[in-house]
């Protein structure tokens, strides 16, 4: 079988899978210049296919030569990577669970406050309403969040005011100047 050079892209690949190190004697960059083995040889058949392909130090690459390893450490190898890969899948799936879950309690948190700042009206948050409750929620946490809409309500939200929108517009204020009053005193 022709030898067909790995494309650059393959063997970033390769190299990436494999955390640059060689897959022989466990050396890793940039103390070894590593190369792309193919685990079974081209010449006896084996392809550039990224299952058929390891990362190898020089020094093991060119003392393996076109030998196949007569163990299973090339099937050991792949095992591995299959194994790390499935576990790296089952911990991304596990991950945008919780980005789901945490986005729940985000939103829970937006209704939370949206109902304290207009209560007993039927005012809701439009979507800069939101974004700007999720960023002052970010910023300076629930419980402060929660203070600031009590203190706007009932501050801005009397005589000459009575607009529960103008009282919300104060909210982030009044939470930067009750973190800044803290942080001077501390």
């Amino acid at each position: 079988m022709a030898r067909k050079p790995i494309p650059k892209t393959i063997r970033f690949e390769v190299f990436k899978r494999d955390k640059f190190t060689c897959q022989y004697c466990g050396a890793s960059a940039p103390d070894v210049i590593l190369e792309v083995d193919h685990i079974k040889p081209v010449s006896k058949g084996g392809t550039n296919d990224i299952l058929n392909l390891v990362t190898a130090c020089r020094h093991c690459n060119r003392g393996k030569t076109n030998k196949e390893l007569s163990d299973n450490s090339a099937i050991k190898v792949q095992k591995q990577q299959l194994d790390d890969m499935q576990e790296r899948r089952e911990q991304l799936k596990m991950m945008l669970a919780w980005r789901e879950e945490l986005e729940l309690v985000i939103l829970d948190e937006v209704n939370y406050i949206q109902g304290l700042i207009f209560e007993g009206s039927d005012m809701i948050f439009t979507d800069a309403g939101i974004n700007t409750a999720k960023r002052l929620l970010k910023q300076f946490g629930f419980s402060e969040v929660c203070e600031a809409c009590e203190i706007a309500r009932n501050h801005y939200f009397r005589g000459r005011y009575k607009d529960l929108g103008y009282a919300w517009k104060k909210v982030g204020g009044i939470c930067y100047n009750r973190k800044k009053a803290r942080d001077e005193d501390a």
